[in-house]
Order: C-alpha cells, then structure tokens, then sequence
C-alpha cells in the first residue's frame, strides 16, 4: 500500500489535532508560498511530508530503539515548510507560546524539543517531525543557492 505515504499527511487524531496543523501551515505556508510560488510550497509539503514518514519507519528503531507504530497527520510536511521558510526569511517574527522571536530561533526550539521528547511515551512522531525538518532545511538552502545564483548572474557585465 505505497500511497499510505501520501494519504497518512491527511488523517488526523481529531479536530484540535487538525486545527492546529492547519493553523501552523496557513501562516509558515502563506508566508513561503509568497516567497517562492505555489508549486515548490507543495513540493516542499509533500515532499517533506513522503520522506518524514520514510525517517519515522526506519530512523526510529536503529537510531532512537524506538519501535515505530502507525502514524498520522500532517505535522512532519508542516516541519518541512517551517523550516525551509526559516532559511529563506530567518528574521520573520514570530510568537511561541506569546513569546516573540525570530523564525529562526523558534525553529531550533521546536526541532531541540522534538530531540528531547524522541523517547518520551507521548504518541508523537517526533522522528518524523525532525524528518521533515531536515527535509525543509535542505530544500530550503537549495532554494536560496538558485536565487542567490540568478541574482548573481542577473548582475554580471553591470557597473
């Protein structure tokens, strides 16, 4: 059943579940969708989403001793847009619990939480959040490299 990878992104564990999900994605999504178009915002999503659930199955077991179970929600493809969003805008402000800081500075929260809580009981994949992360952290800086290089070369022979 290969299209669980895509379909687990759209299953959750109730509405609070699903609210806070669509919560976090309507404003990091927003945010890079105007950065850099509605096509790489869903390559980033479900990619980060496809490779977080690949990360949780065989990351948990040999890395953390973890034994992976089933899995749902979309928070390892939102982890992708949040972090590839932190590299492109690291200065956005942002509130965490009312607390204002910079995008960048929240993104190291949650991913040293997540760390933290890899082995806590809580019924979270946190493997997979930091499997979306590190997809959004590399999808991110590649996006920066392409534009900072068609900045570049939009400038060359200039004065």
């Amino acid at each position: 059943r290969p299209w669980t990878l895509v379909t687990y992104i759209f299953l959750h564990n109730g509405l609070l579940h699903l609210f806070f999900n669509m919560l976090v994605l309507y404003f990091f999504g927003t945010a890079l969708e105007n950065r850099i178009g509605n096509r790489q915002l869903l390559a980033i999503f479900f990619t980060a989403g496809i490779l977080s659930a690949i990360g949780y199955k065989f990351l948990s077991q040999p890395i953390f001793n973890i034994s992976p179970g089933p899995m749902i929600g979309a928070s390892g493809a939102i982890y992708g847009v949040f972090a590839a969003l932190a590299i492109l805008e690291p200065e956005i402000r942002v509130y965490v619990y009312f607390i204002p800081m910079k995008l960048k500075y929240a993104l190291v929260l949650f991913a040293l939480f997540d760390f933290l809580m890899v082995n806590s009981s809580d019924m979270i994949a946190h493997t997979a959040h930091l499997s979306g992360l590190f997809v959004g952290l590399y999808m991110g800086f590649r996006i920066k490299k392409i534009q900072e290089d068609a900045q570049r070369t939009r400038y060359v022979g200039r004065w």
